[in-house]
């Protein structure tokens, strides 16, 4: 027997909020932001199948990586119009090449991030 899924709301919302960002649809995406969280592919999976919620600080960061309200993303609540896009991401500021950094560093462990870090830091 399939267990249910009493997140199914959140993942629909994820799911949107994720289209309005231009994340990649199908397999990728969970692979995508999996890898753009730092979290396993399977903990992804989870999320968008509606069976588990992230911890709040990955609720935080997803709602402003992916300029949506957190009220809307956690709750859905809000109205339509104003839950996705609604504020200016930081993320927007920087070009591809330091969004391509950023997305690789957090896929590594906490001593290659410093090590990284200690690299681009150097004079």
């Amino acid at each position: 027997m399939p267990h249910p899924a009493p997140y199914v709301d959140f993942a629909s919302r994820l799911q949107h909020a994720c289209d309005e960002a231009g994340v990649p649809g199908g397999r990728q995406r969970v692979v995508t932001v999996a890898t753009h969280f730092g979290v396993a592919r399977e903990t992804a999976r989870l999320w968008f199948a509606g069976r588990a919620l992230p911890e709040l600080s990955r609720l935080i960061e997803i709602a402003m990586e992916y300029r949506c309200s957190l009220d809307w993303l956690a709750m859905g609540r809000e109205p339509a119009a104003s839950r996705v896009g609604e504020q200016a991401s930081s993320y927007e500021a920087l070009s591809a090449q330091e969004r391509r950094v950023i997305s690789a560093m957090r896929g590594l462990g906490a001593k290659r991030r410093a090590g990284l870090v200690d690299l681009l830091c150097e004079q």
